[in-house]
């Protein structure tokens, strides 16, 4: 076929050609989007290292110094790592962290990338308590009997009110050559009306009626007031009892009674508060803090400056095109062992891990100035919550100490400066690894600076650092 005059190409070359130029065309839309895609991936992938680097240089690196907590304004890199342990962090960087943040805000800036970021950290802890009150002591264990000696015994009596009237008990308990008689079963010793006390006999009484309690021979007289609720314990410690009984006339077996044959007994006597306050030792760990949105520290650093108004900090996160979040759990080593703390409910006085047992003949003296107060501590061994009171009624007295511990009750006396208490008393029987904390709860009456709490012989040698777990959260973008 003959060729047309001024025709260049023939239909197919014509078609070949318009193929190309939609083939060409695709590719360079295709190229232009895959560069897009590729110049968003490295966007992504630079901002994502910075929270990853970031968190890394703070969780895997002691920092530089390494003891960069003990002087916050010395600092080239912060970080966080423990110095002899590398899979741990170190608490009291931490701390630092928390509380110099202004100090390290350039450095930490510079770790940054100068973007802004904000770091919330989450540390598993203790929460003490005590609900109610420690048992007050009434009569500590005074021995009634004629000042004169002869005849040995007092009149005594316990009263609902004027004369020896009968009063009421929740609870009495009789022991006797080894065994014990409760509530009903004293109705078992019971001849007549009464039960014959003899020497030796030890009675035991919670009070559902306030009493008075009088001991009286000739000029001598001593009167004490007892609430209901009170536990009373009579130990029988003369030979001449007097025909001591107790007897239900006027009321009845086993929960009303009076004393009779009362002329000429000496007794050792015991009253104290019979209830004991509830300890609580809750440990919430760092999920569960994470969970409610509690952190334990938090702070952000906008163009270099700390701000902690949450606030602020929303608005700006709120004005970056991106936000990336890196989160880390991490096991924090935490050592605790100052014997000058203010009273916290959260901070502990001691805390960390039992590493050897103490000595048997370990003691914790507390001292007071003489005047009346009271300081409480709460004590986390092992599993074990218990909790300790040191008071001090009035000037001149002695200084006394009551234990919790199980429900139970232990009664200490000192001298007028101070009370001692073994330790081994304090902490039971714990197990090597066990955790040991001891909070200073509250105080009342006295300065901390007059009040001293010393440990004989040092615990520091016996304990070492509690691992806890964390997790540290990390936010960062670009409001510039």
């Amino acid at each position: 076929m003959k060729a047309r005059r001024g025709q260049l190409l023939s239909l197919d070359a014509m078609l070949s050609l318009i193929v190309m130029i939609f083939v060409f065309a695709a590719v360079l839309n295709t190229s232009a989007a895959l560069k897009g895609e590729i110049t968003s991936m490295l966007g992504w992938y630079e901002r994502a290292n910075i929270a990853e680097n970031m968190l890394d240089v703070l969780t895997k690196s002691p920092g530089e110094p390494e003891d960069w907590e003990n002087d916050p304004g010395s600092v080239e890199t912060v970080g966080l790592r423990s110095s002899d342990k590398i899979y741990a962090l170190n608490y009291r960087k931490l701390m630092a962290l928390n509380s110099s943040v202004t100090e390290l805000a350039g450095k930490l800036a510079n770790l940054s990338n100068d973007k802004d970021f904000m770091v919330e950290t989450f540390v598993s802890r203790y929460n003490v308590g005590i609900e109610g009150r420690f048992p007050r002591v009434y009569i500590d264990n005074v021995t009634f009997s004629n000042p004169k000696g002869n005849p040995p015994g007092i009149n005594f009596e316990i009263s609902s009110g004027n004369g020896n009237n009968p009063f009421t008990v929740s609870y009495v308990e009789i022991i006797r050559g080894g065994s014990s008689y409760i509530n009903e079963d004293i109705c078992s010793l019971k001849t007549g009306n009464n039960i014959v006390l003899q020497d030796g006999d030890r009675v035991k009484f919670i009070l559902a009626e306030d009493v008075t309690l009088t001991a009286t021979r000739g000029q001598y007289t001593e009167t004490y007031t007892i609430p209901s609720g009170a536990l009373v314990d009579i130990y029988i410690t003369g030979p001449e009892v007097s025909n001591f009984q107790i007897n239900f006339g006027g009321g009845s077996c086993p929960y009303t009674f009076k004393f009779s044959g009362k002329g000429n007994v000496v007794v050792t006597v015991f009253a104290a508060d019979s209830g004991v306050p509830k300890l609580t030792g809750n440990y919430t760990s760092a999920p569960v803090f994470e969970s409610l949105g509690e952190p334990t520290y938090v702070f952000a650093v906008i163009n270099r400056t700390v701000i902690a108004d949450q606030s602020v900090i929303n608005a700006s996160m709120n004005r970056s095109p991106w936000v990336e979040v890196e989160r880390r759990i991490v096991t924090v080593e935490r050592f605790e062992y100052n014997l000058s703390a203010p009273p916290s409910q959260s901070i502990p006085m001691i805390y960390g891990a039992l590493r050897n047992s103490p000595p048997a003949g370990a003691y914790l003296k507390v001292s007071v100035p003489d005047v009346p107060g009271n300081v409480s501590f709460v004590v986390i061994s092992g599993a074990a919550e218990r909790g300790l009171m040191v008071y001090k009624e009035a000037s001149g007295e002695d200084v006394k100490a009551v234990l919790v511990y199980d429900n139970k009750t232990a009664y200490y006396s000192g001298n007028v400066t101070s009370v001692s208490i073994p330790l081994n008393k304090i902490l039971g029987d714990p197990k090597i690894g066990d955790t040991v904390g001891v909070w200073l709860y509250s105080l009342n009456g006295w300065d901390r600076s007059s009040v001293g709490i010393e440990l004989v012989p040092d615990l520091k040698w016996a304990l070492g650092p509690k691992l806890d777990a964390a997790i540290i959260k990390l936010w960062v973008w670009d409001d510039s």
